[in-house]
């Protein structure tokens, strides 16, 4: 069970609005998810969420229930609650009676602080691999272990190791590191969740001309890299300046530029219902 309070006065459940007092979501079965940003109440890179939720649910047994369905439950969402700002959950979990519940609802957030963006962020290792980096269903065991260790060393976020004492991905983030050549690094899409502000970092690199490799880093080898930063649905792109017991630079230009061109790309990629 997730713990913490439900933010809103309802949900919807299979098309159905329904009174958030005394509701916790059991994320302990199989539960295949989005999470969406609201921004002055619209709904930032929609279509990209809903693609992606369409390819965690190939090969689950769960029917894709259709991208018109899916606005339709959030538009409901939207329309039986005030809140304007948030982050909503999208769930599709397995349902003897139904064949599979799909749920939207409104949950607890931490958006980083103005001196988190400016100063950036700690980070400290953990070992873990995904089962399957390219689905994104929910790990309970995983939530829980990883959340209590954030929790007990005062950090932002857990960056997680292979079995080869490699870099590859934030518990809930992606990240990036540039090296002293100004060359932009990320670990493959095969071994990381494809996260939807990863593909547009990437592509504002991209259009910016910034060299950039798929490229998993020994987490001994990273003192060689000037600067390093988190992107993800609640951070964007966040600056980080300490990662176990190395730091970097958090004023980087091509940092810098990053979070001001996403900033921008922000405002074309907002869709109201």
């Amino acid at each position: 069970m997730i713990q913490g309070k439900i933010l809103g006065t309802k949900y919807i459940i299979n098309g159905i609005s329904a009174d958030v007092s005394g509701f916790k979501p059991d994320m302990s079965a199989d539960i295949y998810y989005e999470v969406l940003r609201l921004i002055d109440g619209k709904l930032l890179f929609l279509p990209d969420h809903l693609r992606r939720l369409r390819k965690s649910l190939e090969g689950s047994g769960i029917e894709f229930p259709g991208e018109e369905t899916l606005v339709s439950h959030l538009g409901l969402l939207l329309k039986q609650n005030s809140l304007t700002f948030g982050n909503i959950r999208i769930c599709l979990q397995p349902s003897g009676e139904n064949g599979a519940d799909l749920l939207c609802y409104f949950i607890p957030y931490f958006y980083p602080s103005a001196a988190m963006y400016q100063k950036g962020v700690r980070l400290k290792s953990y070992p873990y691999t995904r089962p399957q980096p390219g689905i994104k269903k929910w790990d309970d065991h995983f939530r829980t272990s990883v959340g209590r260790y954030i929790q007990e060393h005062g950090i932002y976020e857990a960056v997680l190791t292979n079995r080869k004492k490699q870099v590859t991905e934030g518990s809930r983030s992606n990240l990036f590191f540039i090296d002293r050549h100004d060359c932009l690094i990320t670990a493959p899409t095969s071994e990381v969740l494809p996260g939807i502000t990863r593909k547009y970092v990437l592509e504002i690199a991209q259009d910016e001309g910034i060299t950039f490799m798929e490229k998993t880093m020994d987490l001994s080898s990273l003192g060689s890299l000037a600067s390093a930063l988190l992107s993800g649905t609640s951070p964007k792109v966040l600056p980080v300046n300490q990662l176990d017991h190395f730091y970097f630079e958090v004023d980087h230009p091509i940092l810098r530029l990053l979070m001001t061109r996403f900033e921008r790309l922000v405002q074309a990629h907002l869709v109201a219902l």
